[in-house]
């Protein structure tokens, strides 16, 4: 008898012709970042095998693997019915201690040289149960809970509960994206629900030494390490110095667009970034009509500044509903901790929210100075590895 954790997956079921390459690596992933003794797949399902490792150690890390619908713990065991109604009482007793008094089997005969099909093992399994918890009631439309067994050539693998994870696609189906990371709540939401599209993030953050400190450093790495957890092959992270170019524009340029042609800087300085990774995109932490800059035309005008795709995964959230999120994920704390976001050292009295891009664009061509400054700002970039922890 050896304990499992039994893995499923919803939509990777649907990809046809490509749900091998999905299932494949979803396996990688699992191996990575839960780092089991073995995986087995088997038809719409992955089994962790447990061995020696701690249980409740690789039960944390599962929920770190992006595609998994849910997983229940439960057993791999012989071809002895036996020991499956062994089993399966013990599993359900620890149902009906949580309160549980409603309950079926449902049985799979992968295996079909088995002697039960499955509507006999739902008999015979169920029966035993009901037999020796006094109480406990069958319920086959709505039961508060499930024994589950499944039988293949080799094993039979019985289980019970399930615990849902978030579900979406494995990191790394859907390429690699830059997301723009800043120290507040909303950019590290963002790449978590970019992730949860399949995309690898690598990520850039602009900083204006010296009114930002290395405080502003550690904190952009602290966000870092619990983006990483769900990265298999762990995070490249970038840090650009925005200073020089932040200050030319403020001394060269109309005050009210200011913070829109920095933030055009910022994607140009991306797009440098993310065409020497090889990344597809560029993620940002934006959702409409939150601040000045994320207006309709505010938006437009600075993401005509990139030639790459720009996401924005929390374009429709509230505030209330990204919080949340960073709470769940565990960013939240590191995100309110003080710090001086870079657009803010040189934030304009009065932004504009209706910008016009062809205006952007004249005042832009008068800044003879700022492709170099932009340049020369990408140069200075500096980088960090954060291995998955």
């Amino acid at each position: 008898m050896e304990r499992v954790f039994v893995v499923r997956y919803s939509e990777i079921g649907l990809k046809g012709k490509n749900r091998e390459f999905f299932e494949k690596k979803l396996i990688d992933n699992i191996l990575k970042i839960v780092r089991p003794a073995a995986v087995n797949k088997r038809y719409g399902r992955i089994i962790v095998r447990i061995g020696r490792n701690d249980p409740n150690l690789l039960e944390e890390r599962l929920k770190y693997v992006m595609g998994i619908q849910n997983y229940s713990l439960g057993y791999a065991l012989a071809h002895d019915i036996d020991e499956v109604k062994k089993v399966s009482l013990e599993l359900a007793k620890l149902e009906v201690e949580k309160g549980y008094k409603t309950f079926k089997v449902s049985a799979q005969r992968g295996y079909k040289d088995f002697p039960l099909n499955s509507i006999e093992l739902n008999r015979e399994i169920g029966g035993y149960i009901y037999e020796n918890i006094p109480g406990l009631k069958v319920d086959v439309h709505n039961p508060e809970f499930e024994i589950g067994i499944d039988v293949r050539e080799k094993e039979i693998f019985v289980f019970s509960g399930k615990k849902y994870l978030s579900g979406g696609l494995p990191v790394g189906v859907s390429g690699r994206a830059l997301l723009l990371l800043s120290g507040g709540i909303d950019s590290p939401v963002a790449g978590w629900y970019a992730m949860r599209r399949g995309l690898e993030l690598q990520t850039l953050t602009f900083l204006s030494p010296p009114m930002t400190t290395e405080k502003s450093v550690q904190k952009i790495l602290d966000l870092g390490r619990v983006l990483s957890r769900y990265l298999p092959n762990g995070l490249r992270m970038w840090i650009v110095p925005l200073t020089e170019v932040q200050m030319y524009i403020k001394e060269n340029a109309p005050d009210e667009y200011s913070l829109i042609l920095q933030r055009r800087s910022m994607m140009r300085i991306a797009n440098m970034i993310a065409r020497r990774v090889k990344a597809k995109a560029i993620i940002t932490g934006e959702n409409l009509g939150q601040v000045a800059s994320q207006t309709l035309t505010n938006m437009a005008a600075i993401e005509d500044a990139s030639s790459l795709l720009v996401i924005r995964p929390l374009i429709g959230f509230d505030k209330i509903e990204t919080t949340n999120k960073a709470k769940e994920i565990g960013t939240f704390e590191i995100s309110i901790q003080p710090y001086i976001d870079s657009c803010v050292a040189f934030a304009p009295k009065k932004p504009a929210t209706k910008s016009d891009i062809n205006e952007i664009r004249k005042i832009e061509e008068k800044l003879d100075e700022l492709s170099d400054l932009e340049y020369q700002a990408f140069k200075k970039r500096e980088s960090y590895r954060i291995e998955n922890a």
